[in-house]
């Protein structure tokens, strides 16, 4: 059955897409509206969860996290974390576009996790992405599991 709904401004639930991957559990939710004042057309923000075969929340993010999309990606992560009682990861392969509410959002993100002693990282993020971390210092947050220490300091 599909579930449609508003969630909020510019939200929408929509059928989950699980590209060739079985979704075991959870819903996706987009996020449409100006994403940039620059003019150029908004992508929306897909969220999806799943449990994955490790008994990981997997978060999906997709399209573009930024000052109009940051709280509803905030308030479905924080869902999910209330709902599973599981370790977290924020999946980033499909985000396309990360502005400063986006990082701070991110950091939210974990900071409740933190709070509830929710296990929390961030999977597969862009090499821009990244570079944004470093310039920002967030990589010692985020990525310092995951890259040697001599790579986050350069």
């Amino acid at each position: 059955m599909e579930r449609r709904g508003t969630i909020g401004w510019g939200a929408r639930l929509v059928p989950p897409r699980s590209g060739g991957r079985t979704v075991v559990a959870g819903h996706s939710l987009e996020a449409t509206g100006p994403a940039r004042s620059d003019g150029s057309e908004s992508v929306p923000l897909e969220l999806s969860y799943r449990i994955s075969a490790e008994g990981e929340a997997v978060v999906s993010l997709g399209g573009d996290l930024d000052i109009v999309s940051a709280d509803v990606a905030i308030g479905y992560v924080t869902n999910v974390i209330g709902k599973c009682d599981v370790p977290l990861a924020v999946d980033l392969a499909s985000l396309d576009y990360c502005d400063a509410s986006g990082l701070r959002a991110l950091e939210r993100m974990a900071d409740y996790a933190e709070q509830v002693g929710c296990p929390f990282r961030l999977s597969s993020p862009s090499e821009s992405l990244v570079k944004i971390m470093r310039i920002t210092g967030l990589d010692r947050r985020f990525l310092a599991d995951h890259v040697p220490a001599q790579a986050i300091r350069q």
